[in-house]
């Protein structure tokens, strides 16, 4: 009888614990299936920015420490918008006009539509080169990822 019993109570704790795990599990997976698919596109998107040619006489000068985010309106306003934002600095011997001329022709693919591209002029740098700040975005309508709500 003692052994009934034993069975008897692993099976009841077999049955409460399956009745809190499955459908925290499964909550789990509801929320982290938007968070997951939005970490993805911005991967796909900094892979696409990164991989378009620098314009000639322009060198990356921080490759290893590029600003990548995700996030709510970065660029401002309000609404529950996603945000993704590549930013690459460069040093070049171009003018502002003919970096303009370049990422005016620039065709990357953002998030959900084609990046815009925004440009930011330093000061010349130690070796003479204007360095500037590459910025593509993109954004899209919040999509259950709880970051954009």
């Amino acid at each position: 009888m003692a052994g009934y019993v034993g069975g008897l109570v692993r099976a009841v704790w077999v049955v409460l614990a399956a009745c809190v795990v499955i459908p925290l599990v499964g909550l789990f997976l509801v929320v982290m299936n938007p968070v997951w698919r939005d970490d993805a596109r911005l991967e796909a998107f900094y892979e696409r920015v990164v991989a378009y040619p620098l314009p000639p006489s322009s060198r990356d000068v921080f490759p290893m420490d590029r600003d990548v985010t995700f996030g709510k309106n970065l660029a401002g306003g309000s609404g529950s918008y996603c945000d993704y934002r590549v930013r690459i600095t460069l040093e070049t011997a171009l003018s502002p006009q003919e970096l303009r001329r370049y990422y005016d022709g620039a065709t990357i693919a953002g998030a959900e539509h084609k990046a815009m591209i925004s440009l930011y002029f330093q000061e010349e740098g130690p070796a003479g080169g204007r360095r500037v700040i590459v910025e593509a975005y993109d954004s899209h309508d919040w999509d259950w990822d709880w970051r954009c709500y």
